[in-house]
């Protein structure tokens, strides 16, 4: 029987799209792309299609706070953010993997042409959309995730020259990714995608030596100290925090 996928969170991020200048036939062939790229359970897992609409969410929203980023640049970031997750190749109910995504850029016709006719329209490239993806690329060891920054740095140089807005935008992207969460479920629905994530690392046969739950706090303490988390509105502050207390309070 096909999985059943519950309702997701609302795409709010096509609006966002939209009033940019993007062609809703556009808007609406990224949504079914993205409809196709989430395999597995979807309430049974973390990074389930409402996972990647949260962070485009968060991406589309974080960019009203910055008027003077040009339209093109926003949907650049907030395509970057929608995509970062796409990997339908990949088991069902297993991580993730930025890798699957960016074969995707070269295998899926479909999003290819999606890429090549909004970048002709806002002057960006499938290489450009890929090096940003790539600054999603998160790994909880930090000798690992200091070699995936480095490759998002030499895709960014590749892709964008000596661009210096790139560096700072992937990574507030990476931020969103891993904060978005938090910030769109109550307390409850944050502790089912943390189960969700539990499964998908046993699936990967990953264990951490603090157990889920310590390891969730101490992310989501390092996400609570990071700099950018000022730069949240006043509500999605509360929210994280009432999901910090209940993950804390929690037998």
């Amino acid at each position: 029987m096909p999985s059943r996928r519950p309702r997701a969170v609302p795409p709010a991020f096509l609006a966002e799209l939209a009033a940019l200048g993007a062609p809703a036939r556009l808007c609406a062939r990224l949504d079914g792309i993205l409809k196709k790229g989430h395999p597995g359970a979807q309430d049974r897992i973390y990074h389930c299609l409402a996972h990647s609409y949260e962070v485009a969410e968060l991406t589309a929203r974080q960019l009203h706070s910055w008027p003077k980023v040009p339209a093109g640049r926003k949907v650049l970031l907030i395509l970057a953010a929608a995509l970062h997750d796409l990997d339908p190749d990949r088991a069902p109910g297993t991580l993730a993997r930025v890798s699957g995504t960016l074969e995707q850029f070269t295998k899926n016709a479909s999003l290819r042409a999606l890429i090549a006719e909004l970048g002709a329209r806002f002057d960006f490239t499938a290489e450009q959309t890929a090096a940003l993806v790539m600054a999603t690329d998160y790994s909880a060891h930090p000798g690992e995730r200091a070699k995936k920054f480095r490759a998002f740095r030499r895709a960014h140089r590749e892709a964008f020259g000596t661009d210096p807005w790139v560096e700072e935008w992937g990574r507030r992207l990476a931020y969103w990714d891993q904060i978005a969460t938090y910030l769109r479920n109550t307390p409850a629905q944050a502790r089912r995608r943390i189960a969700g994530l539990g499964r998908e690392l046993r699936a990967e046969r990953v264990r951490p030596e603090s157990g889920l739950k310590g390891l969730s706090l101490t992310f989501l303490g390092g996400l609570r100290r990071d700099p950018l988390f000022a730069y949240l509105t006043r509500a999605d502050r509360a929210r994280f925090d009432a999901v910090v207390r209940a993950l804390q309070s929690a037998s």
